[in-house]
């Protein structure tokens, strides 16, 4: 998300609205659009993800390799980024991604961004955490020539490679003694804080009864950790106070984040407030926050499933896995959808769970 206080979002109708959200709508009309290059590639140049949570990686990176974009104005981006704003992990994960995806000349890019680049380690980690290892392994020298010239400690991020390369490179032993990398730029800050664990941060309440006693009071602090537990443990009869924490949530300032734990209580409670709920639900789809999107798809299943075959369409191209997942497995079938459903089985950048679902689906219609 950008900190400009002159930037917004473009509305969720223009195709640059719609990628920047991440919107399958954004992805299939790129397809057809002679302005998609230069609209998929802002949408690499500033990180449009209201939060660290939400993904876009996967979904640019398609962008790109299916539509055979050019990969140096990302490299030139990876190179000048700062991680300020997690400028520099958007466009990393956009660039692993392709690399991950069977782009040579996006493999050798990171590989030299390891051997020159200042955020250096990040990038190490992440392609050792996704890749191959003989795509990475030979760069041990590299990595330890690093540390040892820095002129200062340097702190190793957790994960791969640092603990198996500290086994055989004693310069990586003693930079790994060090302790864990401090946190550094608000990307990294936002990605370390539990913003889904509010709840457990207030004081617990017990009971439904205190919990509903607690949810009359908005002004109170224990009014959202008790919506949360009315969402999560309530019965019919607290769909109107979970309908009220939707207003609630509404008239926070610059804050997109709750709505999927109380929208989840309303499908699981039903009932008029539900119902009720619905124009919001479907509202709810175009937020920029990414990573509730698949909470509202499940509500609507659940209290409107005729309704939803456009929206499942939609998912099949959606940012979100598991936006992507519920649809496999939901959505109404034609031809065309058959094909998406062997892409996305086929493709290497899909997670397992995705493309073990479409490949299921897919044997299932061929048994009907």
């Amino acid at each position: 998300m950008s900190l400009d206080d002159d930037w917004h979002y473009l509305p969720t109708r223009t195709r640059a609205g719609a990628l920047q959200r991440g919107l399958g709508r954004g992805a299939v009309r790129a397809r057809q659009d002679p302005a998609a290059p230069e609209l998929v590639y802002a949408c690499i140049r500033r990180d449009h993800r209201w939060l660290p949570l939400d993904d876009r990686a996967v979904y640019l990176a398609r962008l790109v390799r299916d539509l055979e974009l050019p990969i140096g104005p990302i490299v030139a981006r990876l190179f000048a980024a700062t991680d300020e704003t997690g400028e520099f992990t958007h466009v990393l994960r956009v660039a692993e991604a392709l690399g991950r995806s069977g782009h040579d000349d996006m493999v050798e890019s990171l590989r030299r961004y390891v051997q020159i680049g200042h955020y250096w380690r990040e990038a190490l980690g992440t392609i050792a955490a996704a890749w191959p290892a003989n795509w990475w392994d030979d760069l041990l020298p590299v990595a330890a020539d690093r540390l040892t010239s820095a002129g200062r400690a340097l702190h190793l991020p957790p994960g791969a490679p640092w603990g198996e390369w500290a086994v055989r490179d004693e310069r990586i032993r003693e930079a790994a003694a060090h302790g864990p990398e401090p946190l550094r730029g608000l990307g990294e800050l936002l990605s370390a804080a539990d913003l889904y664990d509010d709840c457990a941060a207030q004081p617990v309440l017990d009971s439904l009864p205190a919990a509903r006693r607690a949810a009359g009071d908005p002004g109170s602090g224990e009014y959202w950790p008790a919506l949360c537990v009315l969402a999560e443990r309530g019965d019919e009869s607290d769909g109107p106070a979970l309908l009220a924490g939707l207003d609630w949530l509404d008239k926070r300032e610059d804050d997109l984040c709750g709505y999927d734990r109380l929208v989840d209580g309303l499908a699981r409670v039903g009932g008029d407030a539900a119902v009720q709920a619905l124009p919001r639900i479907r509202s709810l789809w175009f937020s920029p926050h990414s990573y509730e999107r698949a909470a509202y798809l499940r509500a609507r299943l659940a209290l409107e499933p005729d309704a939803c075959a456009g929206a499942l369409t939609e998912g099949l191209w959606d940012c979100e896995a598991d936006v992507r997942l519920i649809s496999v497995r939901q959505v109404p079938l034609d031809e065309k959808l058959e094909r998406r459903l062997a892409y996305l089985r086929d493709d290497p950048l899909e997670t397992l769970e995705v493309r073990a679902a479409a490949a299921e689906r897919i044997n299932l219609e061929a048994m009907l």
